[in-house]
């Protein structure tokens, strides 16, 4: 059998973790909190706390009146297993091979061997924020979106035979849109206040699935990929307290209400997407030049589960519970250099570092820029403008 594999092989690869992922975690994308570790629990301000912590909504200046978040950008992409060179190695052997032969046989399925089990991941996010300001009472409304894909080589050692490949690969992508209200508050105290927030939010999931045994994986037909849709309302309880010497603690609870899709089957090969509440808390210490933070979650985040494939997947594989630490140097109404680290407490993602800049001409137009590096197959940007009034 001599199999049929076009050099086109490798854009399907792509386009599963980039063009279906136009991050993200999953990942909430704002530049300076990208920046600095993605901290955000008791550091976000007033504008980006529709995407950290509902109570920060109510912490600000007492001159402020307005605030517009549009847009804020980013995408992060993390293979490392090497997916994507694998591949290549893959295509390079059968382009010439022809598995009559058994010598072309055993280099075809070293080729093979060698692929199996790898995984890629691609998150994607954007997001809009309108946000009014007052003394006691605070509103933001928001709209806010992300992608988190999932690529894998699904196959199976020692897969030939003369007449097919049986080995597949595999794109899995969940997208969220969501819409969305904040409402927060202050109660002040001696030592500076309380603030308690929520954020209702009606939400649109939708689901992809793309699997193909791997001669047959073909660009062209990504619209044959099994979709469907999904909507509910969820919400995000937060609260934030002021304590002496300019430290602050805080804490969070995303989607309090648990929310469970399940992709739709393709070729033999499906799973589901959990959606379930998870606490984080955070504790900073600020001044008018400096920030340092760090926030932790107590309860671990589950994506995919109860993967249906040849190889077999864990439903933990995916699972992650961050600790983040970050921080910013300040030139009020000027410019900002931050940087920040973020690791994986269930060991299933590595660590990650990260650094940005933030522009802010009389802190009423803002330009920030983040970036992380976890390695040469890992890496993110998040791009973001903001107004103040």
């Amino acid at each position: 059998m001599k199999i049929q594999l076009s050099q086109s092989l490798l854009l399907p690869l792509s386009l599963g973790l980039a063009v279906i992922s136009c991050q993200l975690s999953a990942t909430e994308f704002d530049a300076r909190s990208y920046a600095m570790g993605g901290v955000g629990v008791t550091t976000a301000d007033y504008v980006t706390a529709s995407f950290h912590n509902p109570a920060m909504a109510a912490k600000h200046d007492v001159r402020d009146d307005f605030g517009l978040l549009a847009p804020v950008l980013g995408i992060q992409f993390d293979d490392p297993d090497e997916l994507f060179n694998d591949a290549s190695n893959l295509y390079d052997v059968i382009a010439n091979a022809d598995v009559s032969k058994p010598a072309d046989a055993l280099i075809v399925n070293a080729a093979l061997t060698q692929l199996a089990g790898d995984k890629a991941y691609s998150e994607a996010g954007f997001g809009l924020v309108a946000s009014v300001p007052t003394r006691y009472y605070s509103t933001n409304v928001f709209i806010k979106g992300y992608v988190d894909a999932f690529l894998f080589a699904d196959v199976l050692d020692n897969d030939l035979t003369d007449t097919h490949v049986d080995s597949k690969m595999s794109v899995y992508a969940i997208s969220v849109v969501e819409f969305g209200m904040t409402f927060a508050r202050k109660f002040d105290t001696r030592y500076g206040g309380i603030h308690v927030g929520i954020s209702p939010k009606y939400n649109i999931i939708s689901t992809y699935n793309y699997s193909q045994t791997i001669d047959n994986f073909d660009p062209g037909k990504y619209k044959d990929g099994a979709s469907s849709d999904k909507k509910g309302f969820n919400l995000d309880l937060g609260m934030e307290v002021g304590l002496l010497y300019g430290l602050s603690a805080g804490a969070v609870v995303k989607n309090l209400i648990p929310q469970e899709v399940d992709l739709k089957p393709m070729n033999g090969s499906s799973a589901s997407y959990n959606l379930h509440p998870v606490m984080t808390t955070g504790l900073s210490w600020s001044s008018d030049y400096a920030t340092l933070a760090m926030d932790i979650d107590i309860n671990k985040t589950q994506r995919y589960e109860d993967i249906v494939s040849l190889s077999g997947i864990n439903d933990d594989f995916d699972d992650t519970q961050m600790l983040r630490i970050g921080g910013e140097l300040s030139l009020p109404s000027a410019m900002q250099l931050r940087a920040g680290y973020t690791t994986d407490l269930q060991g299933n993602k590595g660590q990650v570092f990260t650094a940005g800049i933030g522009l802010s001409p009389f802190n009423v137009f803002h330009l920030d820029l983040g970036a992380s590096y976890g390695g040469s197959n890992k890496f993110g940007l998040v791009a973001q403008t903001m107004l103040w009034f």
